[in-house]
């Protein structure tokens, strides 16, 4: 009994052209680095909005 891959019959015989796999890349590329510059400048926003917050609300170990 032979154990053929049923996925190899999904993939096409053809190729890529260069140019279609260089777009491909720079758009990954682009997408990388836009999510690079969110993360530098978004890297902490959420533990400071909690301090921040904190800061707000009122303290019931505190007497006032």
């Amino acid at each position: 009994m032979e154990n053929t891959n049923p996925f190899k019959a999904l993939e096409p015989d053809a190729s890529c052209p260069p140019y279609l796999k260089q777009e491909v890349i720079s758009e990954i590329d682009m997408i990388r680095n836009s999510l690079q510059v969110v993360e530098v400048y978004a890297y902490d926003i959420f533990a400071a909005f909690t301090v921040f917050v904190c800061e707000l609300l009122p303290n019931e170990n505190q007497p006032q």
